[in-house]
């Protein structure tokens, strides 16, 4: 598996799990509308995206179930995960790297964006402080202790 933006990959595999795809996107894409973000996606500090994106989308999920899904949805391709934002876009951080995260956590499994593959540092991570005392999701989300 691997993330990409809907702008660079248009191959086999495509899942978005974006709220939804921009206008004049390809054909022969399949939606996951349960890892898109919630209503609040564009209207919260990047801290708050994360701590929801966490407690409302990520903790409501079983890990193994959705990576089993994802991989039948993907029909014998190597899924890959699609949201709005291009890694080359300085300042831009996307919800499909959490995701990516939440995998590596839960599963072990090592999810690059594409054409960034064998780099430590992937692109598109948000802004954010270290979790506070209560911010549990926020932490087991990037493994923090």
């Amino acid at each position: 598996m691997k993330t990409a933006s809907f702008f660079t990959y248009q191959g086999p595999g495509r899942i978005s799990i974006a709220r939804f795809a921009p206008r004049g996107t390809p054909a022969g894409f399949r939606i996951f509308k349960d890892l898109a973000p919630g209503s609040w996606f564009n209207s919260v500090t990047p801290a708050r995206y994360v701590e929801l994106y966490a407690e409302e989308i990520l903790s409501q999920m079983d890990p193994k179930e959705t990576w089993d899904t994802l991989h039948e949805m993907a029909a014998g391709a190597e899924p890959v995960l699609l949201c709005w934002e291009k890694p080359t876009d300085k300042d831009a951080w996307c919800h499909r790297r959490l995701a990516a995260n939440w995998f590596a956590k839960q599963l072990g499994e090592v999810i690059p964006e594409l054409g960034f593959e064998g780099v430590e540092v992937q692109p598109l991570m948000p802004p954010i402080q270290a979790p506070k005392a209560k911010s549990r999701p926020q932490a087991a989300l990037f493994g923090e202790h």
